[in-house]
C-alpha cells in the first residue's frame, strides 16, 4: 500500500499548484461563498460527479491493483481539469495576506487525506470547496476586517471632510473622477482610486489617506445586494450624494432590476435632507427624485431640469454642447465621448456648483478632462480605436454604439457581451445583438453570449458573413486587419478572468 501513499503524496502536492486556481476564481468572486460556488458549470459538475464515482469506488474496492490504476488515472484527469479553469490572466492573483492564510488552512485540510487509499479523490472533490471551508475557518481575517472598517469609520467620522457618496449602475467612477478634477482646483479633496467601492476597499483608502486637512473626500458606493448601500452609508455615511443610473446589471446577484434600483435608493433615503443629486434620464432615479422631500438636484440630455445639457453634437471625437444652469447658458467642449457622458459631467457640474465653485472654473476643467481608461477611451492609430471595455450594461452599450455610429467610413465592434445578465441575460445579449447590426463587422468574443448576440442581428437580417467568433480578444485581433486607415474599431467590454 506504500505505493498508494506515495501518489497520494504526488497528487498533495499538485493540489497545492491545483489550489492557487480555485483561490484565483474565489479571489474573482470577491471572496463571496455563493457567487464562488455557482461558478461551477453544468460540465465542471461532470467532473465532480466523476470524483465522487471513484470515491465510492475506491471505498468499496479497496484492492491494490485497483486502488494503483485509479490513482494514476485520477492524476492524469486531474491535469485536464484544472487547465481547463481560468486560462486567461487579464486580472492576475493577488497573493494577499488573506489569500496566503487561505492557502496555508486549505494545505492544512488537505495534507491528512494523504494517508486514506481513497486520498486522491477525496482531495480533488475538497478542492471545490477549499477555498469558501478554509475562508469560513479563517477567524484572524473576520476580526481584523472588522476591526479594520470601524477604525475606518471612526476617523471618517472624526473628520471634517464632506463626505460625498456616488452610487448607481454605471457611471461611478467616471463622475467621481469628473469630480475630483472640478473640486480640486478650489479645494483639498480626495477620491477612493480605482473602483474601491466595498466596505474593505473603502477602509483601506481611508485608514491609509484621511488626512486632517481634508475638506472633501468623494466615496464611490458599489453593490450586488440590496442591502450594500445601506450597509456603506451606515459604516461611512454622507453628507451629500449623486445617483447616476438604475440598469439591468449584476442581475446575477439582484435577480431583478426593482432589487438594483432598491438598493440604489437606500442612498437617497438615507441623505434625507441633504443635497442629492439626480440623473431624470433614468426611470428609476426620476422616481427618487420625484419622491424626495429634502434638498434636490435633477440633471439633464433630454428635457429641462436644474442643471442640462442640449445640442450635443460629436465631431472629430471630441463633443460639444450647451450647459443650462441658473437660467443661463453655456457653450462647452471636451474630450470625454457618449451622451452618458455628458450625463456624468451635468452630474459633477450640479454638485460643484452648490459648493461655490466658479461656472468658468468648471467650464476650463471640463475642457481639460481626460477619460477614464477602458471607459470609451478614444485611442488614436491607424485606425480609430474605441476602448469601452471596462464593463457594459444595455444603457453603457447603447451610448457607446451611439458614438460609434457618428463615426465615418467601416465600423468594427468587439464585444463578449453582457455578463452577469441573470435570468435576462439572453435577451439583454439579444438586444445587443440588433444594436449592432448598424456595424460593417461583429466580432463576437468567447461562447458566453455567443448564441444570443447571433440571433440578435440575425433578427436584423445582418449578413452573417461579416459576423467573426474568437475565443479570447487577443485572438480577435486577426479581425482587425479587416479595417483599413480612419476606420473605427470599438471594444465593448471584456471578459472577466473567471468565465470561460
Amino acid at each position: 500500500m506504500i505505493v498508494v501513499y506515495i501518489l497520494n503524496v504526488i497528487n498533495f502536492v499538485l493540489c497545492l499548484f491545483y489550489l492557487e486556481k480555485f483561490l484565483h476564481i474565489f479571489q474573482c468572486k470577491d471572496y463571496k461563498i455563493l457567487r464562488f460556488l455557482k461558478y461551477f458549470s453544468k460540465k465542471d459538475a461532470f467532473f465532480i460527479v466523476f470524483y465522487v464515482f471513484f470515491l465510492i469506488l475506491q471505498i468499496i474496492f479497496d484492492y491494490f491493483i485497483f486502488l494503483i490504476c485509479s490513482q494514476i488515472l485520477l492524476i492524469f484527469i486531474n491535469s485536464i481539469y484544472i487547465s481547463t479553469l481560468i486560462t486567461t490572466n487579464k486580472t492576475p492573483l493577488k497573493f494577499t495576506g488573506k489569500v496566503k492564510r487561505l492557502y496555508i488552512i486549505s494545505a492544512v485540510l488537505l495534507a491528512p487525506w494523504c494517508v486514506f487509499s481513497f486520498g486522491t479523490s477525496a482531495m480533488m472533490l475538497l478542492l471545490f470547496a477549499m477555498p469558501a471551508l478554509s475562508n469560513f475557518i479563517n477567524f484572524y481575517d473576520k476580526i481584523k476586517n472588522k476591526k479594520y472598517i470601524k477604525n475606518a469609520s471612526l476617523k471618517l467620522a472624526n473628520s471634517n471632510a464632506v463626505k460625498i457618496a456616488i452610487t448607481g449602475s454605471n457611471g461611478k467612477t467616471s463622475v467621481k473622477n469628473i469630480l475630483y478634477q472640478i473640486l480640486s482646483s478650489k479645494y483639498n479633496t480626495l477620491k477612493t482610486p480605482a473602483s474601491f467601492n466595498t466596505p474593505l476597499g473603502i477602509s483601506k483608502f481611508i485608514n491609509e489617506n484621511l488626512t486632517d486637512n481634508c475638506e472633501f473626500i468623494i466615496l464611490e458606493y458599489g453593490a450586488r445586494h440590496k442591502n450594500d448601500i445601506q450597509n456603506l452609508c451606515n459604516i461611512f455615511g454622507a453628507d451629500y450624494g449623486i445617483i447616476t443610473t438604475v440598469a439591468p446589471q449584476h442581475l446575477e446577484s439582484f435577480k431583478s432590476l426593482q432589487n438594483v434600483c432598491i438598493a440604489k435608493s437606500k442612498l437617497s433615503s438615507y441623505l434625507d435632507n441633504n443635497y442629492c443629486i439626480y440623473n431624470i434620464d433614468n426611470l428609476c432615479c426620476k422616481r427618487m427624485y420625484n419622491n424626495k422631500i429634502g434638498k434636490k438636484v435633477s440633471t439633464s440630455i433630454h428635457e429641462k431640469a436644474d442643471v442640462y445639457a442640449s445640442e450635443i453634437n460629436i465631431e472629430n471625437f471630441k463633443t460639444y454642447f450647451k450647459l443650462h444652469t441658473n437660467n443661463k447658458t453655456y457653450n462647452v467642449s471636451t474630450s470625454l465621448l457618449g451622451r452618458h457622458n455628458i450625463s456624468n459631467i451635468l452630474q459633477a457640474t450640479a454638485l460643484a456648483l452648490s459648493f461655490d465653485v466658479d461656472i468658468k472654473e468648471i467650464i476650463q476643467t471640463i475642457k481639460d478632462l481626460k477619460p477614464t481608461s477602458h471607459r470609451l477611451e478614444y485611442i488614436k492609430s491607424h485606425i480609430n480605436i474605441l476602448d469601452d471595455s471596462y464593463n457594459c450594461s444595455i444603457i453603457s452599450a447603447k451610448e457607446s454604439l451611439y458614438v460609434l455610429q457618428q463615426t465615418n467610413y467601416k465600423k468594427m465592434v468587439v464585444t463578449p457581451g453582457i455578463i452577469e445578465g441573470g435570468k435576462k441575460e439572453y435577451e439583454l445579449n439579444f438586444k445587443l445583438g440588433k444594436m449592432c447590426a448598424f456595424c460593417d463587422y461583429v466580432v463576437i468574443v468567447g461562447n458566453h453570449n455567443k448564441q444570443a448576440i447571433t440571433e440578435g442581428l440575425k433578427s436584423k437580417n445582418y449578413d452573417i458573413k461579416k459576423i467573426c467568433y474568437s475565443p479570447t480578444l487577443e485572438d480577435a485581433k486577426k479581425y482587425f486587419t479587416l479595417l483599413s486607415d480612419n476606420d473605427t474599431l470599438l471594444l465593448l467590454n471584456d471578459l472577466p478572468d473567471d468565465y470561460k
